[in-house]
């Protein structure tokens, strides 16, 4: 098994967008997204976008214990 790419890229339009929306025009610039798999959320995106879906599991099952323990604590602090 390789090892994941050290930048995973989730969106990347280098040459900008023009967007003419009823005739009200936005242009916008480079927009490029990058996933940082060191935190919860990039490693999440990461997974999803870049990754395998046992990873993406992995991963959302440590945001929902996360969120859980946030509920409880919470709920107890009342």
């Amino acid at each position: 098994m390789t090892p994941p790419a050290a930048e995973c890229v989730v969106l990347d339009i280098p040459q900008g967008l023009r967007l003419d929306l009823l005739g009200v025009i936005v242009e916008i610039g480079q927009i490029r997204i990058v996933a940082d798999r060191a935190g919860l959320l990039g490693g999440l995106v990461a997974s999803l976008t870049c990754g395998s879906g046992a990873a993406a599991a992995q991963n959302l099952e440590a945001l929902a214990q996360m969120v859980r323990s946030r509920d409880e604590q919470l709920t107890s602090g009342s």
